[in-house]
């Protein structure tokens, strides 16, 4: 009996070794501004890297299950960092937009009069509700010029028909591009000169 026991539970180890975990994906998200250029309202723009912090600096995707239960998904995650690529859809966004006379590129040497500087405060799939599964981010953006400078809180959140990686991918682009809505028309409004 103690025999068989044993080559039972050997046989369930190595069936359980010899499984190939999912294939990992990895996904980019853009968000397209749409629309004619506005007229230039400010001069040449610096945008700078966005700062954030674990888990929203990692590659992983990461799910919301409740207020206090945050998941990392292995398996599913940015080919860069969500910090970088928004920092760069930003950055595109802002130079289609027309406010700017121009939006420097990354690693500019040059020092442009208007500096845009943030922070990724929070990006998730909250399947808090499994019903009815949405797509987060959260960002703090501080446009300064001349030493003043003026703080936006942004948040936008997009409903999504399931929480699988791609659908959630395709729901961060346009949660983002929300963001970026918010955004310009806090620029426009700002009261910086």
């Amino acid at each position: 009996m103690k025999k068989t026991l044993f080559t039972l539970f050997s046989l369930l180890f190595l069936a359980a070794c010899s499984s190939t975990p999912p294939e990992r994906q990895d996904f980019l998200i853009e968000a397209t501004r749409s629309g004619a250029s506005l007229p230039a309202r400010f001069s040449e723009l610096q945008v700078n890297e966005l700062r954030s912090h674990p888990p929203y600096r990692d590659l992983s995707m990461v799910y919301r299950e409740s207020a206090q239960r945050f998941v990392a998904d292995p398996y599913h995650g940015f080919l860069s960092t969500p910090s970088s690529q928004i920092t760069q859809q930003t950055r595109q966004w802002l130079a289609s937009s027309g406010l700017f006379s121009r939006v420097y590129p990354t690693g500019s040497n040059l020092i442009a009069p208007w500096q845009l500087e943030g922070e990724l405060l929070a990006m998730y799939i909250d399947v808090s509700m499994p019903h009815a599964p949405k797509t987060v981010i959260k960002a703090q953006y501080l446009l300064s010029h001349n030493g003043k400078s003026a703080s936006f809180l942004l948040s936008a959140e997009h409903a999504l028909p399931n929480a699988k990686a791609e659908t959630a991918a395709q729901g961060y682009q346009e949660t983002l591009r929300m963001l970026l809505i918010q955004l310009e028309q806090h620029l426009i409004s700002s009261n910086v000169h």
